[in-house]
């Protein structure tokens, strides 16, 4: 695996914190809006005071996925504000009343909204609280890890269960489009059309957004580095084929029956040993984005 390329590892911190509070929680959202200000590079947006704030933040940052936005609700019950919150797609709120729960909850739940509590929580501690779980990337190393980097393994589910809790709450208005496992669209499939630039490629489009295909390449073709913004399993029909995270450094030989995962961002490439026939299901819409042309990546498998 020498020679391959790692795609570094993004640490999303928040450019915009969407703040509001109940009428309990006012107080300390007041004490903590200044200090919050101050960071730099992140603006505030305060909602003020109302009974249904935690629903009016979730709302608000699930609206705003991808512009760096995240939330922070002050609440009576931090618990309940954070079921509140969660039922908007996409949001993960997480009710932390200590410095090592917010650190948990970034680095295991990728969590966007922050509940606390006047009632559960010291106000000494609220804003170093706040400031862990912002300054805390997703899939470091936490508490519960005991201060050690998550193994691949976990890190795979821990990826995984954000593309799939991200569907939770997605309504999907096209009257044809199936909303349970794709492969129950099979039957209506459009026809094969081939890949641009992927040659001896073809693929059957199955559902749009999220994106479901079967896909055909003859032996030996090559997926040169590419990477997708969403995360995508594919399940070996027939065939055999060779997958290189490039990411993680790690390579994936699969036969028909196997089962794969690749995270969005990782940046993979793929080698087809037989005629291959795989199903892939995107946790979102399918895009692809090259990171090499295809004979730097024959180079790359001889390394």
């Amino acid at each position: 695996m020498a020679g391959f390329p790692v795609a570094a590892a993004a640490i999303a911190r928040p450019n915009k914190i969407i703040v509001g509070a109940t009428p309990s929680g006012a107080p300390l959202k007041d004490a903590l809006v200044p200090r919050i200000r101050e960071e730099p590079g992140i603006e505030v947006q305060d909602l003020g005071i109302g009974f249904t704030i935690a629903a009016d933040v979730g709302r608000r940052v699930s609206s705003s996925r991808g512009s760096g936005a995240r939330g922070l609700v002050v609440c009576g019950s931090d618990h309940i504000g954070s079921i509140l919150a969660n039922k908007f797609s996409g949001i993960f709120a997480t009710a932390c009343r200590s410095v090592d729960d917010a650190v948990d909850a970034r680095s295991i739940s990728n969590s966007n909204v922050l509940v606390i509590s006047p009632n559960s929580t010291p106000w000494d501690f609220a804003y170093d609280i706040f400031r862990a779980w912002l300054k805390t990337p997703f899939k470091s190393p936490c508490p519960a890890s005991g201060g050690w980097p998550w193994g691949d393994g976990v890190q795979e589910s821990l990826d995984r269960a954000q593309f799939e809790m991200a569907q939770i709450g997605v309504r999907i208005s096209e009257p044809d489009v199936c909303v349970s496992w794709p492969f129950c669209c099979l039957a209506n499939s459009p026809v094969t059309s081939p890949f641009e630039k992927i040659p001896g490629g073809s693929v059957k489009i199955i559902r749009e957004n999220p994106t479901s295909a079967t896909v055909k390449f003859n032996a030996g073709s090559l997926e040169p580095p590419h990477h997708h913004t969403s995360g995508h399993e594919r399940l070996l029909l027939q065939g055999e084929m060779s997958v290189w995270n490039l990411s993680k450094k790690k390579r994936y030989d699969l036969g028909a029956g196997n089962y794969l995962f690749t995270p969005g961002g990782d940046v993979h490439m793929v080698k087809y040993h037989k005629d291959t026939k795989l199903f892939v299901n995107w946790f979102g819409p399918c895009n692809m984005f090259f990171d090499r042309e295809l004979d730097t990546a024959e180079m790359a498998i001889d390394e």
